[in-house]
């Protein structure tokens, strides 16, 4: 199921002032913003055109290189900027949030209605990080990503041989998670393991204590 977000703006769009309007002072190239949204250069020149008739972006020339930015005289530039940070924005708040643990984290993902998609105004945002950080070190991490988020950021935190252990028994917790859609905040899939690797057993922390 596609996020709100992108029903609403359409995936394009929301790509495309999510790069912009979450870095209000750094313009982008065309070429980058092609990067940054996955699309083709037809779809992009339409889309920022549009943008920057409704004045939500600028356009400027310097030599022959043409640069977007967002128009900080858009009357509604903070509501937008807000709805990004909430939405598209928020793989890369949570990013930068644990950024600082990124020695500790074996790997972090978010999971639950925000991965999936179906998410409401109330939706919190669950993230499992596995590592060798302490609950309380995740849940300093994650303020200010709840803070600018608006969200209730709820951490569940593993270490490496907890997480494998518990995804090698059907019925559990960890092994229903791995099945369901996952946003990547830190590493890949692999580096959590293979699926029933033998692996001690060590208890876990994690927001039920």
């Amino acid at each position: 199921m596609k996020p709100l977000i992108h029903h609403l703006l359409g995936e394009t769009r929301t790509a495309i002032l999510a790069a912009l309007l979450l870095h209000p002072d750094k313009p982008r190239h065309v070429r980058e913003l092609v990067r940054a949204t996955g699309a083709s250069p037809g779809t992009l020149h339409r889309e920022l055109n549009t943008l920057v008739d409704y004045g939500v972006l600028q356009r400027e020339q310097i030599g022959r290189q043409v640069f977007y930015r967002a128009d900080v005289t858009c009357s509604v530039l903070g509501e937008l900027t807000g709805l990004m940070r909430k939405t598209a924005g928020m793989i890369d708040i949570l990013r930068d949030a644990l950024l600082p643990l990124a020695d500790k984290a074996i790997g972090a993902f978010v999971y639950g209605s925000m991965a999936s998609g179906d998410t409401h105004v109330h939706s919190d945002v669950d993230v499992m990080v596995v590592g060798t950080l302490s609950f309380a070190d995740a849940v300093l991490a994650l303020q200010p990503a709840q803070e600018a988020l608006r969200r209730e950021v709820n951490p569940t935190v593993l270490s490496l041989e907890e997480f494998r252990q518990r995804r090698k028994q059907p019925d559990s917790f960890v092994a229903r998670v791995w099945k369901e859609p996952k946003l990547w905040l830190i590493g890949e899939p692999d580096e959590l393991g293979k699926p029933g690797q033998d692996t001690p057993d060590q208890t876990a922390r994690h927001a039920s204590g």
